[in-house]
C-alpha cells in the first residue's frame, strides 16, 4: 500500500528535527546580523569594528575593576595576571597612580570609571524618637583600563577578536544563511501543519496530546513560557546566560511546535472548541438548566390555570410581606394606613384573579374538547362578562360552523359513493353483453388473422374493464358498509394455507417462493370467510404483480396477546416512492409508471373489508421491503 508523505511517521520526525536545526540556525544568524549591523560591520573597516567592540568590552572591564576594589587591591594583580588587560588606579585629588600593572605597551582600546565608597551615619531622630540614617559617598579613586594591541594571552578578548575577524569575513554569508534557513523553516513547518493529524489510510485522528482540553493545554504552555522568562532573567553570568537561553529555547521550541500542531489537528477535526474544559462545563451547565426549565415547564403545563394563578398571587403576597417587615419598624406611622390599604387591595385582586382564572380555565377546557373532535360541545357563558363572553360565543359559533362543514362533507362523500355505485351498475349491464358477445365471436371459426388479433384485444380489455367495474362496486360497498357481513369462527391458518395453494401456479410463474409460518395450535377469529378470503386474494394478487422475481414472500400467522397477527412481507420490483398512507388510497399503485393492468383498488378494498370484520390493517415500507399487517381479536 502506498503511503502518502503527509501520513509517513518517519517523514514527520525528520521534518521536526530539521525544522529545529533551521530555526536554531535562523536565530543565531539573525542575532549575528543584528550585532554586526549595530557595530557597522557592513559600513566600516575591520580595525574600526575591532576598536569599537574592544572599547565596549574595556568599559565593562572598568566596571569590573571598580567592583573588585571592594575586596582589596591584592585581588586585582592575581585576577589580571593572565589577561590581555591592564589597569590603573588613580588618586582623584593628586592625579597620581596608586596601583597599576600597565607598563606602557601599545593598546587597542581604553575606558575609565570612578570608584566611590558609601558610609551610613546617624543624622538625628524623628518626632517619635526613631533614628534617621543617611548615606554619604566619597570619591576614592579613578579606574582606567587598557586592552593590549598585541594579545599574547588566551582570554575572552583574544577570542572575541578572532570572532570579529571571522564575522567580518562572513558578514554577507550570514545574511544568505539566514534567508535560506528562514525559507527551509517555513517550508518544513508548513509541511508539518499540513500533515498534522494524518494517519495511514487517509484518516485524521487525534493523538494523546490532542485529547487534552485545549484551555488546560494553553495554560500549561503559558506557564512554561513565564517560567522560561524567569529562568533567563535570574542568570547574571553572560556565559551561563547563553547556555540557559539555548536549553530553555530548545525546550520551548518543541513545546510550541507540539502546541501549534495540536491546534492544527483540532481545527481539522473540528474539536478545538468542544475539547475544552470551559465548553464542557458550560455544556453540562446548559444541560442542567435545560432539564430544570423543561421540568418547570412540564410541571406548570400540567397545573390548572387556577392553581397557576394561585401560585403567582402567593409569590406576590410573600414579596409584599417582606417589604412590609423591612420598613414597618422605621416607618410604622406612615405604613399603618398603607398596610390596611394593601390588604384590602390584595383581597380584591385575589377575587378578581381567581374569577378570571376560572373563566379562562372554562374556555381552555372547551377549546380542548372542540379541538379533540367533540364538535357538539358548548361552552357555558352564564357567569361570563365582556370580551370573555363574546369570545366564548365565537368559539361556540365556530363549533356550529365546523359541525355543518363536517355534515356537508359526509353528505358529499356519500353522494360520491352512490354516484360511483350507480354508474358502475349502469356500466356493468352493457359490459356484460360485450363480454358475452366477444366470447361468442371467439367460438366462431374465422381464418382472418387480423380479425382474430382484434378479438383477443377486445377480450382482454373487456375482461379488464369488467374487473375494474366489479372492484369499483365492491370498493363503494365496502367503504360505505353496505356489504352484508356474517361473522363466524374461522381458523386463520387454514384459510391462509388454502389461499397460498390456489396461488401456487401464479407464484411460480412470477418467480416468487412462498414461506408460510403457521403455529401448530389453531388461531381462531370471528370473521366472514368470504370477505377474509377476498382480503387474502387481493394481497396475494398484489404479491404476484409487484414482488421481485427470484425472491421470497413471507406469510406469518402468530398470536400476540389477545390479537391474531397475519403479516405479508415481500421485496418490491418497483421503487416504492410513495408513503404507506398513499398506497392505501384508491387508484394508487406501487408501479408509478402504471405498466401493470391494475385498478389500484386492491389494498383499499382489503382495508375496508378488514375493518368491516372488526380488524385492523397497516402497511409498512422500508426501502424496497413491503409489509402488510392484519390484526383480529382472538376467540377462545
Amino acid at each position: 500500500m502506498k503511503i502518502r508523505l503527509t501520513e509517513s511517521l518517519a517523514a514527520k520526525i525528520t521534518a521536526v528535527i530539521l525544522s529545529y536545526v533551521c530555526v536554531l540556525v535562523l536565530a543565531v544568524s539573525c542575532l549575528a546580523t543584528v550585532i554586526m549591523g549595530y557595530y557597522k560591520f557592513y559600513f566600516s573597516s575591520v580595525d574600526t569594528v575591532k576598536t569599537e567592540i574592544m572599547t565596549d568590552m574595556a568599559q565593562d572591564e572598568a566596571y569590573h575593576v571598580e567592583n573588585m576594589l571592594h575586596w582589596g587591591k591584592g585581588s586585582l594583580e592575581s585576577y589580571y595576571s593572565d589577561k590581555n588587560v591592564w589597569y590603573e588606579i588613580i588618586d582623584p585629588e593628586t592625579g597620581e597612580v596608586t596601583d597599576t600593572n600597565y607598563e606602557g605597551a601599545p593598546y587597542i582600546a581604553t575606558a575609565e570609571s570612578e570608584y566611590y565608597e558609601y558610609h551610613d551615619y546617624l543624622a538625628g531622630y524623628n518626632e517619635y524618637g526613631e533614628e534617621i540614617w543617611s548615606t554619604t559617598e566619597t570619591h576614592v579613586s579613578n579606574v582606567k583600563v587598557y586592552v593590549a594591541e598585541n594579545m599574547t594571552k588566551s582570554d575572552l578578548f583574544s577570542v572575541m577578536l578572532k570572532i570579529v575577524e571571522l564575522g567580518y569575513n562572513l558578514k554577507f554569508a550570514v545574511i544568505i544563511i539566514m534567508l535560506i534557513s528562514l525559507i527551509l523553516a517555513i517550508t518544513l513547518l508548513c509541511y508539518l501543519y499540513c500533515a498534522a493529524g494524518h494517519k495511514q489510510g487517509g484518516v485524521i485522528r487525534l493523538n494523546y496530546l490532542d485529547k487534552i482540553p485545549f484551555d488546560i493545554y494553553t495554560a500549561f504552555i503559558v506557564g512554561a513560557a513565564i517560567l522560561s522568562i524567569a529562568m533567563i532573567d535570574s542568570v547574571n553570568d553572560l556565559a551561563m546566560a547563553f547556555v540557559i537561553v539555548f536549553l530553555v529555547g530548545t525546550v520551548d521550541y518543541f513545546l510550541a511546535l507540539g502546541y501549534t500542531l495540536s491546534f492544527a489537528t483540532r481545527v481539522k477535526t473540528r474539536t478545538l472548541i468542544k475539547n475544552t474544559l470551559i465548553y464542557r462545563v458550560l455544556a453540562f451547565a446548559y444541560k442542567i438548566i435545560k432539564k430544570f426549565i423543561n421540568w418547570v415547564n412540564y410541571s406548570v403545563s400540567n397545573l390548572k390555570l387556577t392553581y397557576k394563578t394561585g401560585i403567582v398571587i402567593a409569590v406576590l403576597m410573600i414579596l409584599e410581606l417582606i417589604v412590609i417587615v423591612l420598613f414597618a419598624n422605621s416607618y410604622w406611622d406612615i405604613m399603618g394606613f398603607w398596610v390596611f390599604f394593601l390588604i384590602c387591595a390584595n383581597i380584591g385582586f385575589i377575587l378578581i384573579s381567581l374569577y378570571l382564572a376560572a373563566v379562562m380555565q372554562k374556555i381552555k377546557q372547551g377549546g380542548e374538547k372542540i379541538a379533540g373532535g367533540q364538535l357538539e360541545h358548548k361552552i357555558d357563558t352564564k357567569y361570563m362578562i365582556g370580551d370573555f363572553k363574546s369570545f366564548s360565543e365565537s368559539l361556540n359559533n365556530i363549533n356550529d360552523g365546523l359541525q355543518s362543514a363536517v355534515n356537508e362533507r359526509m353528505r358529499s362523500e356519500h353522494f360520491k359513493t352512490e354516484l360511483i355505485t350507480n354508474v358502475s351498475h349502469d356500466i356493468k349491464t352493457p359490459l356484460t353483453s360485450i363480454v358475452n358477445y366477444v366470447d361468442l365471436i371467439k367460438k366462431e371459426d374465422c381464418d382472418n388473422e387480423t380479425v382474430n388479433s382484434y378479438i383477443e384485444v377486445l377480450d382482454r380489455q373487456s375482461s379488464r374493464l369488467k374487473k375494474l367495474v366489479e372492484d369499483l362496486v365492491e370498493a363503494s360497498k365496502a367503504s360505505t358498509g353496505n356489504l352484508s357481513v356474517n361473522l363466524m369462527p374461522c381458523d386463520v391458518g387454514v384459510l391462509l394455507t388454502q389461499t397460498v395453494g390456489e396461488f401456487e401456479d401464479r407464484l411460480e410463474k412470477s418467480g416468487v417462493t412462498p414461506i408460510v409460518n403457521i403455529p401448530e395450535s389453531p388461531i381462531r377469529i370471528m370473521a366472514d370467510g368470504r370477505h377474509l378470503w377476498r382480503v387474502f386474494d387481493n394481497l396475494m394478487n398484489n404479491v404476484c404483480k409487484y414482488a421481485m422475481a427470484g425472491t421470497r414472500v413471507y406469510l406469518d400467522v402468530k398470536a400476540v396477546g389477545d390479537k391474531a397477527v397475519i403479516t405479508f412481507r415481500n421485496i418490491s420490483k418497483y421503487e416504492l416512492n410513495v408513503s404507506p398512507d398513499e398506497l392505501m388510497e384508491r387508484f394508487v399503485r406501487g408501479d408509478s409508471s402504471r405498466n401493470t393492468e391494475d385498478s389500484g383498488l386492491g389494498l383499499s378494498i382489503a382495508k375496508s373489508l378488514v375493518e368491516l370484520q372488526n380488524g385492523n390493517m397497516a402497511l409498512d415500507v422500508d426501502g424496497d421491503l413491503f409489509k402488510v399487517t392484519l390484526e383480529f381479536p382472538i376467540i377462545s
